[in-house]
């Protein structure tokens, strides 16, 4: 017997339903979820992740981003790459860490030699 991916997920929604009306408030403000995230998951959550932080990199006024490789796993972002003045290295950096969702940042960067392209 073959059953549609569509029986399927609305069998997998009525269980989960069920499950949910049956904890009180107390059971569900204590409990932690109950799925773990999908590699898939996890892969578009950093994508998503990786992307804000580039963004909010692009926007910040004082700080040539144009050379930064922005990393994410897991929570944490790394910084790679090469800026024209060390001051921008905080910088970079504290712009990471105040993007929502980003829980560390392993800042990487380093100074552009002079002449190097």
């Amino acid at each position: 017997m073959r059953i549609s991916a569509f029986a399927a997920v609305s069998i997998a929604a009525a269980f989960a339903s069920h499950l949910a009306i049956a904890q009180t408030a107390n059971d569900a403000a204590a409990s932690q979820p109950a799925v773990a995230m999908t590699k898939a998951d996890a892969r578009l959550h950093n994508r998503q992740l990786s992307k804000s932080v580039r963004q909010a990199l692009y926007k910040t006024k004082g700080l040539q981003a144009s050379n930064i490789a922005v990393l994410v796993k897991g929570g944490t972002v790394s910084l790679v790459g090469t800026v024209p003045e060390a001051s921008q290295i905080q910088k970079a950096g504290d712009v990471a860490q105040r993007v929502p969702q980003v829980a560390a940042v392993d800042n990487r960067l380093i100074v552009e030699e002079e002449g190097a392209q």
